[in-house]
């Protein structure tokens, strides 16, 4: 568990965790032994007294054991820190100077899109409902499994570049997971299912709402991280057509409407984007591998973008 939480959140100089005065401790220990003896008749025998007292006490844990806790404490929090940043980054970037024409862009993309969202529901029939649903799951298992995978492979071979990219998978989803809690909390959308398929925002429906699609933002979140740690052309065609895929099938299944998974998409593209950028997810150098064209002219388009350090 150490290694794992190493390998996600880097190395970092962290603080042991306060220990109790001895005081403290030793008043809080007699007070056990106290409370463990007073279930038991008072011995004739004072000499008894001693074993009754250190059968109470428990086994001093062995240093091992509490070093270890402490560096998982340790690293646990520091993986907080690095998540709570990461979501810090992502509220300030459309307020940037840079980003406000993107920002246009985007609103005037989903526009037409929010304004033509009922009558495309009304278009999808209830019989591809459980095949898009069947899909789109199979879809996302099939990323997970593949981030994974990446990951597994590159403990074994201790192959470095692997770990790096199954380490930013995980991270760029908690990213997206806690983002795409907040905007479905806040935006409350209808589902196409519910209100006479009319999308309504901020209808009260805060535990389900329906903007962003969870499965296109996740989707696209770790389809962006692996294909910019692969750059190459199949490797990008491969995850970015797997999350396109997976993305209709959200509207064909009846469960989301296509602002739904377009605005899921892009934010989730730009989360895995921005964590697969990030140079310190393992200590150590990592070469870069040379890019494909496709990932060249994506990366001369987006250095117009700024979500924070890249």
């Amino acid at each position: 568990m150490s290694l794992a939480f190493k390998c996600f959140f880097g190395s970092a100089t962290l603080r042991p965790p306060m220990a109790l005065p001895k005081t403290s401790a030793f008043v809080f220990v007699l007070v056990l032994a106290i409370g463990a003896s007073a279930q038991q008749p008072v011995p004739s025998n004072t000499h008894a007294i001693a074993p009754t007292l250190a059968a109470a006490l428990p086994a001093a844990p062995s240093s091992t054991n509490a070093t270890d806790s402490s560096s998982f404490l340790g690293e646990l929090g520091h993986g907080v820190v690095v998540i709570g940043k990461d979501e810090l980054t992502f509220i300030k970037a459309p307020f940037r100077k840079k980003n406000l024409k993107w920002d246009a862009l985007f609103l005037a993309t989903l526009a037409p899109l929010i304004a033509t969202d009922e009558h495309v529901a009304q278009q999808v029939n209830p019989a591809w409902h459980d095949t898009g649903i069947a899909v789109s799951n199979a879809i996302l298992g099939t990323e997970v499994v593949t981030a994974g995978g990446i990951f597994v492979t590159g403990l074994v071979t201790d192959n470095s570049h692997a770990k790096e990219t199954g380490v930013a998978t995980a991270r760029a989803v908690a990213d997206s997971v806690i983002m795409y809690g907040a905007l479905k909390a806040i935006l409350q959308r209808e589902r196409p299912f519910s209100g006479g398929a009319e999308g309504k925002f901020f209808s009260g429906n805060w535990q389900s709402g329906s903007f962003p699609s969870g499965h296109s933002m996740f989707d696209w979140t770790i389809a962006s991280v692996i294909a910019h740690e692969y750059p190459k052309w199949p490797v990008a065609v491969a995850m970015y057509g797997l999350a396109t895929a997976s993305s209709t099938y959200r509207v064909t299944a009846g469960v989301h409407f296509p602002s739904d998974v377009v605005a899921g998409g892009v934010l989730g593209y730009l989360i895995g984007r921005y964590v697969a950028k990030q140079d310190n997810h393992l200590p150590g150098d990592v070469p870069t591998p040379s890019k494909s064209k496709l990932i060249r002219v994506e990366d001369a388009v987006l250095s117009h973008v700024s979500i924070g350090v890249q």
